[in-house]
């Protein structure tokens, strides 16, 4: 096996490194939908997840582009409100400040400097701030369960800035990149995000121009070889020189570097049997940033993007470790990040135990991208029924019409996830009617239809969705068929799309080396959290409502949800049997469970039951513990919510409610 197969195994295939950038398109293209529609921001996905990096980490960069804002380069053009005018900065190549020339930016982002209204980066910044969200550099950052986010609120350019014409035209011996692309890359613009100059005396106020979108067009050009050398290129960064220089080189410097080295070098010395021979090129260029102390910015030559990094004392250790690097190559790399076993010539055990490995990170880092698609779904059941169903159609024109080569098994997956999101809006409405007439008998074939449609997108939500509708059409022993496959089926390896919770060893064992499909193991092993949304409080039984209620949005691990709702089911045929399994089941799953989360959420369902079982104390005694452990303080502190709480159950059971004293 050659060395290029060898990194494909640690960097990704060709088809899995494609198959990654296309799915985050598709997920830029739903996250725009709502956002273009109600002209307010469009969304980019940039970083290195949209250039389809996975190794050592995948950082998610969403830039949040104004669309009631933008930046014009003379007054003539500032038409509109939201118009800034750029005034290039003197002394840092890449700033820039902006005049509000309409004063129609608000007040609290404005700095007056000489009678001008300027619109300040750092105001800017504060503005968009959110709790919970902490700033770094343009960017505010937030960790929502194992997904990391960057977030920059940036303002659009509504031309190519003077400043990098120099790029447009500058001659290219080797054609790359093309013009076409040059011109594809002009048509989508840039950006300016809210960062200054730390050297001026306006770093407050000043904006740094972004080519963000034009450095992903032009990755997602890169061939495998040159996307595999920018991959080595990252872990030389990672694994060498971060240790021993931390925060003085950074992977968009390697970036640059890979930029210029594919420009000033022929196509046909990018060949996989030339890998050694490109990855060393790149280090010379890199080595020759340090040397000189100027890293020129691609698009902006005149900006050094490392002054400010490397001075005299670190210099010379730095082109000794590169020197060091260029001796030892890919292999001495490949030794520093302990990935000795993707250079074993044999398949031996060790080599077949690394193939697993990384068969396991392709799959979890594309179901990774897959989990962030699934938040376009989650508008879903806030809108009434026309606006979902209009949704639900063109969201299916967005998958029918999208131009990647994703297979239509992939798309009818996510489809699937659509429907179901929409048939919890149905529910709400179905069962909020009272009374019998042809719209509700419409509205009821409607769903049951949907609700077949969407019934296989993954491991257990369909299953739910269509046992929780027949428990509440008074279908149970059909409910109980639906639970009893959910369970029969439910894999141990299950990943959750909220919390990261796979079992390597075993997703491994069952799922990897066997020939599957990505879209098999999608399908497969995907269990995420089943959401109860207040917007849809009638679509879900009555007993989970007053929390649904507190709480706006209500996850439930897939696992609580399904023992909770076959033990309401047993409940209503009375078998004081099979409910006592269903209830040890519930209470044998807390006992599994490591997040604090799902163990206050299964407390809660145990005391429900215990309710319906009427053991009014042991209800009280379960739904009490459900908020010391919570809030880590004795219940009376919650009197007010947990007292309406067991008042409601009881009511709802029709039983007398016994105080706890």
């Amino acid at each position: 096996m050659d060395l290029s197969s060898r990194l494909s195994f640690l960097f990704g295939t060709e088809q899995y490194v494609e198959l990654r950038r296309q799915l985050v398109l598709l997920r830029e293209t739903f996250l725009n939908y709502k956002s273009r529609e109600q002209n307010k921001h469009i969304i980019i996905c940039s970083g290195s997840l949209g250039e389809g990096v996975v190794y050592p980490v995948s950082d998610d960069d969403l830039m949040i582009s104004q669309t009631n804002c933008r930046v014009v380069k003379t007054y003539r053009r500032a038409t509109r409100a939201g118009d800034a005018l750029m005034v290039p900065s003197e002394f840092s190549p890449g700033y820039c400040l902006l005049v509000d020339v309409k004063g129609s930016y608000l007040d609290n982002v404005i700095h007056t400097i000489q009678e001008m209204s300027f619109v300040s980066s750092t105001l800017w910044k504060q503005h968009f701030m959110e709790a919970g969200i902490s700033i770094h550099g343009p960017c505010q950052s937030e960790t929502i369960g194992f997904l990391e986010y960057d977030y920059a609120f940036c303002i659009p350019c509504c031309s190519w800035p003077h400043v990098a014409n120099d790029w447009v035209i500058r001659e290219r011996s080797y054609s790359w990149p093309s013009c076409e692309m040059i011109q594809r890359i002009i048509h989508n613009g840039c950006h300016v995000v809210p960062v200054g100059d730390p050297d001026s005396s306006y770093a407050d106020h000043e904006w740094r121009i972004s080519f963000s979108m034009a450095e992903r067009t032009l990755m997602h050009s890169f061939s495998h070889t040159q996307f595999l050398v920018y991959n080595l290129l990252r872990l030389t960064l990672k694994s060498a020189i971060i240790k021993s220089f931390p925060d003085v080189l950074c992977s968009y410097f390697m970036k640059t570097t890979v930029f210029y080295t594919v420009e000033n070098t022929p196509k046909q010395l990018w060949q996989v049997n030339n890998l050694e021979t490109c990855f060393k090129s790149c280090l010379s260029v890199l080595y020759d940033y340090v040397d000189k102390i100027y890293c020129p910015n691609y698009f902006i030559p005149q900006y050094n993007m490392i002054k400010r990094k490397i001075n005299h004392s670190n210099r010379h250790q730095i082109l000794d470790m590169l020197r060091t690097l260029r001796v030892t190559g890919i292999v001495g790399i490949i030794h520093l990040t302990g990935e000795i076993s993707c250079l074993d010539a044999d398949l031996s055990e060790t080599k077949v135990e690394f193939k697993l490995e990384r068969e396991f990170m392709f799959s979890y880092h594309l179901l990774k991208v897959f989990f962030r698609i699934q938040i376009f779904f989650d508008n879903f059941p806030h809108e009434n029924t026309a606006s979902c169903m209009l949704n639900l159609y063109q969201f299916w024109s967005v998958l029918k019409c999208n131009r990647t080569f994703l297979e239509s098994e992939l798309k009818h997956i996510i489809w699937k996830k659509g429907i179901n999101s929409c048939c919890l809006n149905m529910m709400d409405q179905l069962f909020t009617q009272s009374g019998m007439n042809n719209q509700y008998y419409r509205l009821h074939k409607t769903l049951e239809a949907l609700l077949r449609i969407g019934y296989g997108g993954d491991v257990t939500t369909g299953k739910l969705t269509m046992a929780t509708y027949m428990y509440m059409v008074g279908k149970t022993e059909s409910a109980l068929y639906y639970i009893r496959q959910l369970l029969s089926e439910y894999p141990p390896y299950a990943i959750d799309g909220s919390r990261e919770e796979l079992k390597r060893r075993t997703y491994i064992d069952i799922m990897c080396g066997r020939g599957y499909s990505i879209y098999y193991k999608i399908r497969h092993a995907h269990a995420p959290r089943y959401r109860l949304y207040k917007a849809c409080l009638n679509a879900f039984p009555s007993p989970l409502k007053i929390w649904i209620t507190m709480m706006d949005t209500f996850e439930l691990h897939p696992l609580t949800y399904t023992y909770f709702l076959e033990s309401l089911c047993h409940a209503q045929y009375q078998n004081q049997t099979r409910l006592m399994k269903s209830l040890r089941c519930l209470v044998n799953h807390m006992d599994d469970q490591k997040v604090e989360d799902d163990i206050i959420d299964t407390r809660m369902c145990v005391g429900i039951i215990k309710y319906v079982q009427g053991d009014s104390q042991s209800a009280c005694r379960w739904l009490g513990s459900v908020y010391v452990i919570k809030d880590n303080i004795p219940p009376p502190f919650n009197e007010g919510m947990w007292r309406s709480a067991l008042t409601y159950l009881a009511c709802y059971f029709n039983k007398k409610f016994q105080s706890v004293e």
